[in-house]
């Protein structure tokens, strides 16, 4: 599966080739469609906490969102949470709201908003896990080593 951050082009490349998607997008154009627009005045389809900031998002899911006029759909997800007095490192904020935007292939009844930010946001945890693994490693070759083995 493709992690990517950027605009419609590359996205297009990867829709062609049949992988399968979860990316950020910082195409906020989106925001301003009629389908976009219509979803957000409705109530979200789920909230969540991130574990380790503690920023507290609504999801939208827009099931069919097009990329560019004429162009490739795709399942988007828009993230929200109030803004504070700094400026939003990732995100546009727009009338007191932060919008992150999210876009994926996954199916919609196979995959909660939730599910897709989860899968995005954790897309490097298992670096960790590997990371503890070769230090576990290093260290039990150290100390054979020490010991003559």
């Amino acid at each position: 599966m493709a992690c990517l951050y950027g605009n419609a082009a590359p996205l297009r490349d990867v829709l062609a080739a049949d992988l399968g998607l979860i990316g950020r997008s910082r195409d906020y154009r989106l925001l301003d469609l009629a389908v976009v627009q219509k979803r957000l005045t409705l109530p979200p389809d789920q909230e969540c906490t991130h574990p380790e900031s503690g920023v507290a998002r609504a999801l939208y899911d827009c099931a069919e969102v097009p990329l560019a006029p004429g162009g490739p759909r795709l399942r988007l997800i828009v993230a929200t949470h109030p803004a504070t007095s700094s400026p939003p490192s990732i995100g546009v904020q727009r009338e007191g709201m932060v919008y992150e935007l999210f876009v994926a292939t996954l199916p919609c009844l196979a995959f909660t908003p939730t599910d897709v930010l989860d899968l995005y946001l954790h897309r490097g945890a298992f670096e960790t896990v590997l990371a503890d693994e070769d230090q576990e490693h290093f260290d039990h070759s150290s100390l054979m080593s020490e010991r003559g083995a």
